[in-house]
């Protein structure tokens, strides 16, 4: 998993991120004058500056922010899961194209590590089997 790799891939999809110091938040996901931007609090470890950009690009991608609905707490709820599903996926999808995951994978360690609450367990598990298989396949 790269950083500056991320960076870029973000900013040639169209959104700008900048890192803040001392920013109260971990990240955040705005348009403004119609640019994209995302700000992320530079003092996280580069592992979670990767995983707020993963989880911010999900916000950009969906346009979360042109959803009239976002405005109702429950529905931000759903929109924050869904964000974070994606986190989820694309980082693990990120994590097997360097360290292909294989039968030694542990997922809680790899939950831990990564910042990955447990009620997305399932999901972990799920993502997990699907690349082990694909990379079994692959062999």
């Amino acid at each position: 998993m790269n950083l500056l790799k991320l960076i870029r891939q973000a900013e040639n999809q169209g959104c700008n991120i900048i890192f803040l110091k001392d920013y109260t938040e971990q990240g955040r996901y705005l348009e403004y004058n119609s640019q994209n931007f995302i700000f992320i609090n530079d003092n996280l470890s580069e592992l979670m500056k990767i995983n707020v950009i993963l989880h911010e690009l999900a916000h950009f991608k969906n346009q979360d922010t042109k959803n009239s609905l976002s405005n109702i707490k429950s529905f931000t709820h759903h929109i924050e899961n869904n964000a974070e599903k994606e986190r989820i996926i694309n980082l693990m999808t990120l994590t097997n194209s360097t360290y292909p995951i294989d039968e030694s994978f542990n997922y809680l360690d790899y939950m831990k590590t990564t910042a990955i609450p447990e009620k997305y367990e399932n999901i972990v598990k799920e993502i997990a089997k699907t690349l082990y298989q694909s990379n079994k396949k692959q062999k």
